[in-house]
């Protein structure tokens, strides 16, 4: 803030807001997926934040989570990740983020400027929530050299399942399979478990999914 004081030898006066830090939890904070969390950040001590600049990032810093700059907010990535900017004159900074998602598990760094001073803390959501996914396809193709393989794939699980594999008689034989899993937008799981065969060998098995509380959901197949 610059002031100039009247009379025959004005003076500039440079006025600087007094020193803070930002306070975040001392813990993780846990959530549900399909809840709302509040992601606690505060000024110490508790000055009015509106003319600040307020930036929350994850740990992928190509674009900010959420951007206040010049009393109202630039940048937002995704419409469930909010200030209340009614609470910035009480130094509240903290980030909403509503209906949860498994991709929101992250680690957030809340930067707080003030002319040339900046301060951060950090904070760590671990999203917890079980997702039974989709019932379990297999498919049948042939390689180069007519190998004939098995897939065995389903979609939107979490947390990671293992995939089984029974023969007609059956026997467990998922080590000669291999397994790959990648996660979709929402950060849910599909999960593809691909096994090699002789032709003949295979009339009949089945290929399960199951989680860590051993919820499972199998397909059988017969004559692929």
């Amino acid at each position: 803030i610059y002031k100039s004081h009247p009379g025959p030898h004005s003076t500039l006066v440079v006025s600087f807001p007094d020193s803070f830090i930002v306070v975040g939890p001392s813990k993780p904070v846990v959530t549900y997926v399909g809840e709302d969390v509040v992601l606690p950040a505060s000024l110490s001590p508790a000055l009015n934040a509106e003319a600040f600049e307020v930036m929350w990032v994850t740990t992928d810093f190509s674009s900010p989570v959420l951007l206040y700059q010049d009393n109202r907010i630039k940048k937002q990535i995704e419409r469930r990740k909010v200030m209340v900017l009614d609470n910035l004159k009480f130094g509240n900074v903290s980030l909403i983020i509503r209906n949860v998602r498994v991709s929101d598990d992250d680690l957030y760094k809340c930067f707080v400027f003030s002319g040339e001073r900046e301060e951060q803390t950090q904070v760590s959501l671990t999203v917890e929530g079980q997702f039974l996914g989709a019932q379990p396809s297999i498919s049948m193709s042939s390689t180069e050299g007519q190998k004939t393989r098995l897939e065995c794939s389903a979609e939107k699980w979490n947390p990671q399942p293992e995939v089984t594999w029974r023969d007609m008689n059956g026997a467990d034989v998922t080590s000669q399979s291999t397994i790959k899993s990648e996660r979709d937008s929402e950060g849910l799981l599909r999960v593809s478990s691909v096994l090699p065969v002789k032709e003949d060998s295979m009339s009949f098995g089945q290929c399960s999914i199951f989680t860590q509380n051993f919820t499972e959901k199998f397909t059988n197949f017969t004559n692929l």
